[in-house]
């Protein structure tokens, strides 16, 4: 008996040094995963900074000279030494926040906001509600030569916008812009008072439908009596008239001929303006017709601008063409500009022509970055100082060397 007691104490003592050692060899299982509380979101951002040198000499007719150097960038890059623009989106779920911050050096210190608001997209995408600081327009211009929208701007140029785009009609966003005045209140009798009904005469109303063989924007803004365009004293009070954008462009030709693309855009204010108003050169229209044919090898276009008030017209024809060689590290070409006015406010009877300018450019292209050399020359006629003449034909002349810095990210 007393030797399968020991027999059992044995075994007890061996299975528990065996448990003991196991215990102490192997692993600890990995914790398990802990779920965030909140997503972070997405973050995206483009932009560009752009400076350069510019040399110029501007010969005024009757005038003295004037010859300067100074940085500057005439690649849209402001009136100022250099620009710094960047565009951001930051979303979570179905919420997000756009904006463009932008610095022109030598302007000021402080960067400039020209958009910042929040939106919600609601059932399904179908709807999108946008509040702030408005921009990114749905139903702008877009570009080139212009860039307009008519959601207000300003230092308190904000707003709400709401668009809808039903899941039945793909590619159609329509709907409705509340924001303040987009002019100032110069002349207005000092007790003017904001109504409600002056914030509803602002509306803007937007419509674009986006399709496979064309893209169609309008945007139409009315306008009250509380603004003041122009800040004219003579129209204090009166309706200067509402204001209509569009961009048409069309989708087929590229079809039969890769890298071919034709465009317009327009914008006119004015319309329906009362006729003191008109009076005063409240009417005001610009349209651009673009044809374009690009391949790897070079991108030809060609311009056509109309440009129109009460008693002005001028036409605008600008060809251009750019060629890359090296596979894009070099590209050089030109662009020329011929102008010519009519109607009864013609700047000079007498003049062959309005203005002329042309411009070749050699540029530099590097992977998000490029250095650019231009030289400009323009010509344009000016009004004459007493009763015209055949012989009196002011005209000025401007020429700029531009050497340009370009980086995009």
């Amino acid at each position: 008996m007393k030797k399968y007691l020991g027999l059992l104490l044995f075994a007890f003592a061996a299975l528990a040094a065996y448990a003991q050692e196991a215990t102490a060899v192997a692993p600890a299982p990995p914790p398990a995963p802990v779920e965030p509380t909140q997503k972070l979101g997405d973050f995206t951002f483009d932009g560009f900074v752009r400076t350069g040198i510019l040399w110029e000499k501007n010969e005024y007719y009757g005038a003295p000279t004037e010859e300067k150097v100074y940085f500057r960038s005439l690649d849209d890059a402001g009136n100022n030494s250099g620009r710094v623009r960047m565009n951001f989106t930051y979303s979570i779920g179905n919420a997000g926040i756009k904006g463009r911050v932008q610095l022109d050096s030598g302007k000021t210190v402080f960067p400039e906001w020209p958009y910042l608001f929040g939106y919600i997209n609601a059932f399904e995408d179908q709807f999108t509600l946008s509040m702030g600081r408005l921009g990114a327009s749905p139903w702008g211009t877009g570009g080139p030569e212009m860039w307009r929208e008519l959601e207000a701007l300003g230092a308190d140029g904000v707003g709400m916008r709401v668009e809808y785009k039903p899941k039945f009609v793909p590619g159609l966003n329509a709907g409705f812009v509340l924001n303040r005045y987009d002019s100032g209140t110069d002349g207005n009798p000092a007790d003017r008072i904001l109504t409600f009904e002056d914030i509803l005469r602002e509306t803007v109303f937007g419509v674009s439908y986006e399709h496979e063989y064309f893209l169609a924007r309008l945007a139409y803004r009315l306008d009250s009596t509380f603004d003041n365009r122009g800040g004219d004293r003579s129209t204090a009070g009166l309706r200067e008239g509402d204001s209509l954008v569009y961009r048409a462009e069309e989708r087929i030709i590229k079809n039969y001929l890769p890298g071919a693309q034709v465009w317009a855009m327009g914008y006119i204010e004015g319309i329906g303006a009362e006729e003191a108003a008109l009076d005063n050169g409240m009417l005001f229209m610009e349209n651009w017709l673009f044809m374009q044919y690009g391949q790897d090898w070079g991108t030809a276009q060609f311009r056509l601008g109309y440009l129109y008030t009460e008693s002005r017209g001028i036409i605008y024809l600008r060809p251009n063409y750019y060629h890359n060689f090296l596979n894009k590290l070099i590209t050089v070409g030109a662009l020329f500009s011929y102008a010519n006015d009519f109607g009864d406010g013609k700047v000079n009877e007498n003049a062959p022509y309005y203005e002329i300018q042309l411009e070749p450019k050699l540029q530099i292209n590097f992977p998000n970055a490029y250095v650019a050399f231009t030289y400009n020359f323009k010509q344009i006629y000016s009004r004459p100082e007493v009763q015209p003449k055949k012989e009196d034909l002011p005209l000025n002349r401007f020429q700029t060397i531009n050497i340009r810095f370009g980086m995009t990210f």
